[in-house]
């Protein structure tokens, strides 16, 4: 689910500061989660029942965007950190329990005098396996936990791989 303010909870969610969350999701994980370095959380979702089988919102899902100060390196330096990063992913996701995407766009588009060049990364890190009854199974709960970690791993490395001018010692 996309982050909503909460005076729209729909039943399935309740509200976590001024936001609607999916109401199974733990207030340690959202924390964490707001409180990364170098990403910023877009959406997080623990996967709905009351979808089309094949939708992708049957499955847990966690969607990051690089910080603003990290974006333009990103997307100007891709062709010298992609290996580097699909190295890094593998490392941290080595098995299947989780679909990784780093997805980096570039975009001109004409709308009014000039065109302009929009630039976008999301990182999406999905559940292998759909969401299959409403509590919060065991498994769901360790997906989250083990997403957690994993993605402040690669907080700490994007840290690493894109050092931001000014904050060199």
């Amino acid at each position: 689910m996309t982050m909503q303010p909460a005076t729209e909870c729909k039943p399935y969610e309740r509200p976590w500061r001024d936001w609607a969350v999916d109401r199974n999701l733990e207030d340690h994980w959202l924390e964490r989660l707001n409180d990364l370095e170098t990403l910023s959380l877009v959406s997080v979702c623990e996967g709905h029942l009351d979808v089309q089988p094949n939708s992708v919102k049957s499955r847990p899902c966690i969607i990051l965007r690089p910080k603003k100060n990290y974006m333009r390196p990103l997307t100007v330096g891709w062709y010298d950190l992609k290996v580097a990063l699909a190295a890094e992913i593998e490392r941290i996701w080595p098995d299947d329990e989780s679909i990784v995407e780093f997805e980096i766009q570039h975009r001109l588009v004409k709308n009014g005098d000039h065109p302009a060049d929009i630039e976008d990364i999301i990182i999406r890190i999905t559940s292998e396996r759909k969401r299959d009854i409403m509590i919060l199974t065991e498994w769901l709960a360790f997906w989250f936990q083990l997403s957690l970690i994993r993605i402040r791993v690669f907080d700490r490395f994007m840290k690493t791989l894109i050092v931001i001018k000014g904050e060199q010692g």
